[in-house]
């Protein structure tokens, strides 16, 4: 507390202190004009040389995103084309997958064909329809009796509209009435 007087001002036990520590007693020395110019050209050429390298970097960076996007894009393309092609073919073995399905329905359906012929065939045969016709219906052979015979030479020549109509009439009752009875028949199944 030996250093306080009057209350609240603080004073330094130092009578004043020194703000310039070393008196320059000497003058100031001329300032070196060729050293200040040396060290300004050498700190412009190290701006110019980092300005440079930093345009080279830009540039080289802009060559090689160029480079780099074409090579994307080839990639891209080949990709494409690529793609496209597997596409074709894709739809090319579906199609040939379908073209084998219809070709093996085709050959089932041939198949079933000859066997309906076939079947067709065995029931046309005219020992089994007079089999069928004498046992389920009941038919019986004719008697010399009841047998007509028919005359068909007429069929061989050349008829006019007129002689056809009259030559029709005598055989179209027996061949309506031929009819009738399988349609009838037929019917009773």
């Amino acid at each position: 507390m030996s250093k306080y007087e009057y209350g609240n001002l603080a004073l330094n036990a130092d009578p004043a202190p020194q703000r310039y520590p070393n008196p320059v007693t000497e003058p100031l020395p001329y300032p070196d004009y060729e050293t200040v110019r040396r060290e300004r050209e050498e700190k412009r050429r190290e701006l110019q040389f980092a300005n440079n390298v930093y345009a080279a970097y830009k540039q080289s960076t802009r060559a090689r995103a160029r480079h780099t996007l074409s090579l994307v894009l080839v990639i891209l393309i080949a990709a494409l084309l690529l793609g496209i092609s597997v596409w074709r073919y894709a739809q090319i073995v579906e199609l040939n997958f379908s073209n084998v399905r219809l070709s093996r329905q085709i050959n089932e359906l041939k198949k079933e064909n000859s066997v309906i012929q076939s079947q067709i065939s065995n029931t046309m045969s005219l020992e089994e329809i007079r089999e069928n016709a004498s046992k389920e219906i009941g038919l019986q052979r004719a008697n010399p009796e009841q047998m007509i015979q028919l005359n068909f030479s007429v069929a061989d020549k050349v008829v006019f509209a007129a002689e056809a109509a009259q030559d029709n009439l005598e055989y179209d009752f027996a061949v309506n009435t031929v009819e009738e009875w399988v349609t009838e028949q037929r019917e009773l199944r």
